[in-house]
């Protein structure tokens, strides 16, 4: 994956947010519980919020991502200890947060990988926002896994 501009970057930001707010959608529709079905549709909106952010990206927008990168994101380390789960229909509560946090993780990891990556400066430093985007999101699901299987 070269990316050269950062309208390639938001391109790619935008579809991986496209595929998310599907994601949870997806998940939201596979629970019987409402409170459940609640969260994820939280979580499909949050989605859909973050790509109009990055459609309608401007100077305001791109200084609030490079604004974050400063920001420690904590990190609660719960990921790296839960094992992969598929998503499936009827699935309980603490499963669909795995799957969660393991998506957010995934998002988290590509990003930083991108960043890495990146030959271009400005590009690197707009992967590594949208890196702790991601980490907000999986610290965010952390937080509720732990409030209650932890």
């Amino acid at each position: 994956m070269g990316f050269k501009t950062f309208a390639e970057v938001i391109s790619f930001a935008v579809m991986r947010e496209d595929e998310s707010h599907e994601f949870y959608r997806d998940l939201a529709a596979k629970t019987n519980d409402l409170f459940m079905q609640e969260l994820f549709t939280d979580f499909a909106e949050e989605e859909q919020n973050h790509k109009r952010a990055l459609m309608n990206l401007n100077a305001g927008g791109l200084e609030r991502i490079f604004e974050g990168i400063v920001h420690r994101i904590d990190d609660l380390n719960v990921a790296e200890t839960l094992a992969e789960v598929a998503p499936a229909r009827g699935m309980d509560f603490k499963d669909l947060l795995v799957v969660a946090i393991k998506r957010e993780e995934i998002s988290q990891r590509l990003y930083s990988f991108l960043a890495e990556t990146a030959e271009d400066n400005d590009v690197s430093l707009l992967f590594i926002g949208l890196a702790k985007e991601e980490a907000k999101h999986k610290l965010r699901i952390e937080k509720t896994y732990k409030q209650f299987f932890v």
